[in-house]
C-alpha cells in the first residue's frame, strides 16, 4: 500500500516496538548496555510452528519479547460507557548479566481507564519475584495485577487490578480462539523478516465490577485478548504502526494492523476477519481500504480520531470514531491506545492504539 498523506492501517497487537523501547526505560534501573533491544536475544520466528494450548498460554522466555494484552468496552448500571486496557509485557535480555536483582527477564505492565472523555493509565514494572506466569492453569500478572483461569480450563478468566483512584473485579468468558496469519505465524512486514505468533480471544462476554474512583459499579460488556511473541523488532523500514479490534454487531470479528513506513516506501497492512463461529479469514494488504478522515494536533504530534474502514470483498463498510479527543497513554513512552464506535454497515465497538508520532516525556 502506498504511503498517503492521511492513509493510515492498523499493527497487530501492543506492539513490538513499544515495548522494546519501554524495557528500556521500565523496570531495568542499571545502566543498560547498548543494543539491550535486539534480535539476538531471542530465538527467531518462523513458519511452521504449531501453536499447543496450554502450553502456548504461558511464557516464551526464549523469544525476545511477548504479551498478554486485554481491551474492553463496557457499560455501568447508569448507561456510562468505560473503556478499559490491561497489558503484562515480557522481554529477555542478552544472557551473562544474571545477578541478584535481574535474572534476564524483565517485565512490565500497563493499566488504562477511559470514561466520559477522562483518559488515565498507570504503569508497573518489576522483576521474576514480583510476576506469576503459568499455562495450566493459567495466570499473567505482576503485584496486584492479575489475568488468572478461575479453573482448570482457560476460560472463565478473572481480570483484577488496583490503583489510586480505579479498581476492576471482572470475569471474561465464552470466545472462540483464532490463530491470526498462517496457523499462528503473523507476517508483520510482509517479507517474513518481521513477523511474530499471534493468536486471540476476540469475543469475551465480561460481567463484573469497576471502581472508577467514587465507589463500585456493576459493569457488562465485551473484551479483546491478544497473546504476542517475537524477537524481531521494527527496523529502519518502518516507523511505528496502527492496530484496531473491533467487534461488530452482527457477531463478526474484525482485526486490522498497517507497519507504517519511516519515510519513502509503502506501509505493510494485514489482518483477520473473524466469524462468529471463530472461522478465520486471512486479509491481504490490497483489500484494506483504511483512510482517516479527521485528525487532532496534541503537542508536536497530530493523530487521526476518524476513519473509514472498508472490505468491499466482503461487504463491509465501516465508519470510525475515538471516543475521546486525547487517548494517549502518557507513560515513560507516550502511545495512542483508546475505545471507538463503529457505524456503517454494522455497527460495533473496538479499539484502536497508534505509535510512532508522540515523543516520549521521561
Amino acid at each position: 500500500m502506498e504511503r498517503k498523506p492521511g492513509q493510515i492501517g492498523g499493527a497487530a497487537g501492543t506492539g513490538i516496538l513499544l515495548a522494546a523501547a519501554l524495557m528500556l526505560t521500565g523496570c531495568e534501573r542499571q545502566p543498560t548496555p547498548p543494543g539491550f533491544v535486539t534480535s539476538e536475544f531471542g530465538v527467531p520466528v518462523e513458519p511452521g510452528y504449531t501453536l499447543t494450548f496450554p502450553r502456548d498460554h504461558g511464557p516464551h522466555g526464549e523469544y525476545g519479547l511477548e504479551w498478554w494484552y486485554v481491551t474492553a468496552n463496557l457499560s455501568d448500571e447508569h448507561g456510562e460507557h468505560h473503556g478499559l486496557q490491561w497489558t503484562l509485557f515480557r522481554f529477555r535480555g542478552p544472557a551473562g548479566t544474571q545477578s541478584f536483582w535481574w535474572d534476564g527477564q524483565g517485565y512490565l505492565a500497563h493499566l488504562m481507564h477511559e470514561t466520559e472523555g477522562h483518559h488515565r493509565a498507570w504503569q508497573r514494572a518489576g522483576r521474576a519475584a514480583q510476576v506469576r506466569i503459568e499455562p495450566e492453569p493459567f495466570v499473567a500478572g505482576i503485584d496486584h495485577w492479575w489475568l488468572r483461569s478461575a479453573g482448570t480450563s482457560l476460560q472463565p478468566l478473572h481480570l483484577v487490578a488496583s490503583e489510586a483512584g480505579l479498581a476492576i473485579a471482572l470475569q471474561l468468558d465464552d470466545s472462540p480462539l483464532v490463530q491470526h496469519g498462517d496457523q499462528g505465524f503473523s507476517d508483520k512486514s510482509g517479507d517474513g523478516k518481521l513477523a511474530s505468533y499471534y493468536y486471540s480471544l476476540p469475543r469475551l462476554r465480561v460481567q463484573g465490577y469497576l471502581d472508577p474512583g467514587d465507589g463500585w459499579r456493576k459493569v457488562s460488556g465485551s473484551a479483546w485478548l491478544d497473546r504476542e511473541w517475537s524477537s524481531a523488532f521494527l527496523d529502519e523500514r518502518f516507523s511505528g504502526w496502527d492496530w484496531m479490534g473491533l467487534q461488530l454487531d452482527d457477531g463478526q470479528n474484525l482485526m486490522v494492523f498497517c507497519l507504517l513506513a519511516a519515510e519513502s516506501g509503502q506501509d505493510h497492512c494485514d489482518g483477520s476477519l473473524i466469524q462468529p463461529d471463530g472461522a478465520l479469514i486471512a486479509l491481504a494488504n490490497d483489500v484494506i481500504h483504511w483512510q482517516a478522515e479527521e485528525w487532532v494536533e496534541l503537542g508536536d504530534s497530530t493523530y487521526p480520531v476518524k476513519w473509514t474502514l472498508s472490505l468491499p470483498k466482503y461487504g463491509i463498510s465501516l465508519k470510525i470514531e475515538t471516543r475521546s479527543q486525547d487517548q494517549r497513554n502518557q507513560l515513560d513512552i507516550v502511545y495512542w491506545e483508546g475505545p471507538v464506535k463503529v457505524t456503517g454497515s454494522q455497527d460495533g465497538v473496538g479499539f484502536v492504539e497508534m505509535t510512532g508520532r508522540g515523543s516520549s516525556p521521561r
